[in-house]
């Protein structure tokens, strides 16, 4: 456990203080009580939906959130919690004892599922067509790959792409695809509803 400055680095998976009475880890921080008494925020490099949905990283985005909660805790706030185990869990326990649901609609994730369904509502739209919808894939054109919500109608007729443009590529031969996606870097290549967004979604202003 190197210390570089007043910053300790943790370099281990797993991690327990003495006198530890719990755990929670969250999108980027890790938690611990120790005593029932004392928290212990830890920052971790995990991504967040800073990293997968805003078009620009947030710099020190752990260390905001831990600023933010220890505000919060030295201005006299007490009920100050993370959700424990996040809004899938959330859902379970609302489910399993019957409480009212404040969460709406469907939950993102950050693995291949891309959505987690909490409630029946639809609140998003297709950035497409701009019918109800929140289903979030990626433009089947891998030299783009954009991150977008697309109703069932439009993946038919784009063939599960973002754009005509893009359709268009995906039905070249496979050399030419190789071709045309040399030296493109994607990076965070999400949909933005500012009229700079790139590329532009056919049918949606």
């Amino acid at each position: 456990m190197p210390i570089n400055g007043s910053a300790l680095f943790l370099h281990m998976a797993s991690f327990q203080f003495p006198a530890q009475t719990g755990f929670y880890q969250g999108k980027v921080r890790d938690v611990y009580t120790i005593n029932n008494d004392l928290l212990v925020m830890i920052v971790s490099d995990r991504i967040s939906a800073f990293d997968v949905i805003l078009p620009k990283p947030i710099p020190y985005k752990g260390q905001v959130l831990n600023q933010i909660a220890a505000y919060m805790l030295h201005a006299g706030f007490k009920n100050v919690y993370h959700l424990e185990g996040g809004i899938i869990n959330y859902a379970q326990q609302v489910k399993d004892q019957g409480l009212e649901n404040k969460f709406h609609g469907k939950n993102f994730v950050f693995d291949n599922r891309l959505g987690e369904r909490i409630t029946d509502e639809i609140i998003a739209t297709c950035h497409q067509c701009g019918q109800p919808a929140d289903t979030h894939v990626n433009c089947a054109n891998e030299g783009c790959h954009l991150l977008f919500i697309q109703c069932e109608a439009c993946a038919t007729k784009y063939d599960g792409c973002c754009s005509a443009e893009c359709q268009q590529v995906i039905h070249l031969p496979e050399e030419k695809r190789k071709e045309l996606r040399k030296g493109i870097d994607k990076g965070r290549n999400v949909f933005n509803k500012s009229r700079q967004r790139r590329p532009r979604l056919t049918g949606h202003e």
